[in-house]
């Protein structure tokens, strides 16, 4: 594109705000939740909180970025912030667990179109040492929010009200999308494609069954036939996804894509990742706010502690890839992420706030490493008139990995806090029939107002009965960083400009 370094500049900030949006959507959230848990009950709802987001996101960014390839970045990318905002209102006047998770979905759908597409736009107009660099800003971006998001969602949610976290999206969305309007002007050949509708409601179906399969079975003693069937059920259509995607002229994912090391290996790391980011910042602040008896601020920082590490992976890697290829950078990007993951197994009621930072850190800077190498690489290894769809479907597997780690880890602490649980009470309440029913519903640990009337001894064997339960996805966790560096020893050797696409980048 013959841009200005002016309009490239402006084009830039609009795309960054657009991702700190959703970054700061992620991170604010997930500070919040365990106080909106609180309010609205439904504790063994809770994964889908995320799961529903990042579902409606999974299966819509392929579509999006399809779009942008057809009809342009920009309209695609404002439709995308349009959803999102509208998603984000309606979130804050949610009166139950149920209309929230509805709401949770519309954000998700404008998320499949911000994040992938925003990447795309940059890889669009700068070359490929630029374009490294530039990645770098996004993993700061990441940074910079998951610093102020935490803080601003635990202060918002300690001092106002928790509906204010999604309200603060509106401002951003707003600055991004006028700023993006008036900026990027984009001249391409517009060709008519047709929509694999087919494709995507496979893919759609299967994923849903396979989630509903793992986070409903978790709350029994057994697999029940429903769980079988669903699971089984689900699987079968994906199947039956990669079959039609085959055979279909305009796949909604083109499997032909993942014919290309580059892009197979970048997928199957981005799944890994997802797994891990999502687990950190979904369970990390149940953890605290629950199991160490922290507040919404405080559960805050240890998530925004992922910061500290991320921007500067992000920054350092960028650079590093340039100098020493892809796979260098991204084996110490994904060592540093399994260590991470690790530090997290022993956790438990006895923990100490600091541990917790430390491995959030580790983990931050594996995935500023890991992230920026990823994104750089697929942009590269394909011709502008693919760019979008190859972003998109690699960030695709990236929320795959989200939903579906997300989705474990809920089973199990949903299949293991249930008996823990009522052990606990009736450990902590003995013969006071009060006291048992105060603490009969696990979710008095998350509301602070309640929390401050359970005597201590009790608290702290309640406590560790959530910390207990917990230990489980913290081994999902670790299963999710030691394949991303599994998955790493792949990536094809070789320096960034010998892995550059062959046809014109535009």
């Amino acid at each position: 594109m013959g841009l200005s370094k002016r309009r490239k500049a402006l084009i830039t900030l609009a795309t960054l705000i657009g991702t700190f949006l959703a970054a700061l959507d992620s991170t604010v959230v997930g500070t919040a939740m365990p106080t909106v848990i609180g309010e609205l009950g439904g504790l063994e709802l809770y994964p889908w909180a995320f799961a529903s987001y990042l579902l409606a996101a999974t299966v819509t960014g392929p579509v999006f970025g399809k779009l942008s390839d057809t009809y342009g970045r920009k309209p695609v990318y404002l439709a995308g912030i349009f959803l999102f905002l509208l998603g984000s209102v309606l979130c804050g006047t949610s009166q139950s667990m149920g209309a929230l998770i509805l709401f949770r979905t519309l954000q998700g759908l404008g998320a499949g179109a911000v994040q992938p597409v925003a990447i795309t736009i940059v890889g669009d107009i700068f070359e490929l040492e630029t374009r490294a660099r530039i990645q770098g800003l996004f993993g700061a971006v990441w940074g910079i929010s998951a610093v102020v998001g935490p803080a601003a969602g635990g202060f918002l949610t300690d001092l106002i009200s928790w509906r204010w976290v999604f309200y603060v999206n509106v401002p951003f969305g707003i600055v991004a999308a006028v700023l993006l309007a008036a900026t990027l002007s984009e001249t391409f050949e517009h060709r008519a494609r047709s929509v694999d509708y087919l494709g995507t409601v496979l893919l759609t179906g299967g994923l849903v069954a396979v989630l509903l399969a793992l986070l409903g079975g978790g709350g029994t003693p057994g697999l029940s036939a429903l769980t079988l069937a669903l699971f089984f059920g689900g699987i079968a259509l994906l199947a039956l996804f990669v079959f039609v995607e085959w055979r279909v002229d305009d796949p909604v994912v083109p499997l032909d894509l993942f014919g290309q090391r580059i892009i197979a290996v970048s997928a199957l790391g981005n799944l890994a990742m997802g797994g891990v980011l999502l687990g950190v910042s979904v369970y990390v602040p149940l953890f605290v706010q629950g199991a160490l008896g922290g507040t919404a601020i405080t559960a805050g920082a240890a998530v925004a502690s992922l910061s500290i590490g991320w921007p500067v992976g992000s920054f350092v890697g960028g650079r590093m890839l340039l100098l020493t290829g892809y796979r260098t950078t991204l084996l110490l990007g994904s060592a540093l992420i399994a260590l991470g993951s690790a530090l997290c197994v022993p956790m438990d009621g006895e923990t100490s706030l600091v541990y917790v930072v430390v491995a959030v850190v580790v983990i931050g800077l594996g995935l500023g490493f890991s992230s920026t190498s990823y994104l750089v690489s697929v942009q590269n290894a394909v011709p502008w008139r693919r760019r979008g769809v190859a972003t998109s479907s690699v960030v695709f597997f990236r929320t795959v990995g989200g939903s579906l780690g997300v989705a474990v880890m809920g089973a199990f602490l949903n299949a293991s806090l249930g008996e823990r649980y009522r052990a606990a009470v009736q450990r902590a309440a003995g013969g006071d029939a009060a006291l048992r029913h105060l603490l009969s519903d696990p979710n008095a640990l998350l509301q602070p107002a309640v929390r401050s009337r359970i005597p201590e001894a009790a608290y702290s064997e309640l406590a560790g009965a959530l910390a207990a339960a917990l230990s489980p996805a913290f081994w999902v966790l670790l299963f999710c960083g030691l394949s991303a560096l599994a998955v790493a020893a792949f990536f094809p050797r070789g320096s960034a400009k010998d892995l550059v696409s062959r046809e014109d980048h535009g």
